[in-house]
């Protein structure tokens, strides 16, 4: 492939999508700090659950 065609279809895409590249503006910066947080959160929960769900299906004899 051309290295001409590949940068003429990355300009198009950013043309037509705008830039993706750059920091996050704040609010967005603030946003994934937030939804990182929950993300753990639920890992932890659902951690917690399957050792729950474990202790819970032993046989008891």
């Amino acid at each position: 492939m051309n290295p001409e065609t590949l940068r003429t279809w990355v300009r198009r895409h950013e043309r037509e999508n705008g830039r993706q590249d750059g920091p996050l503006p704040v609010d967005e910066r603030a946003r994934l700090k937030e939804l990182e947080r929950r993300n753990r959160e639920l890992e932890m929960e659902v951690a917690f659950l399957k050792k729950s769900a474990a202790y819970f299906a032993k046989d008891p004899r």
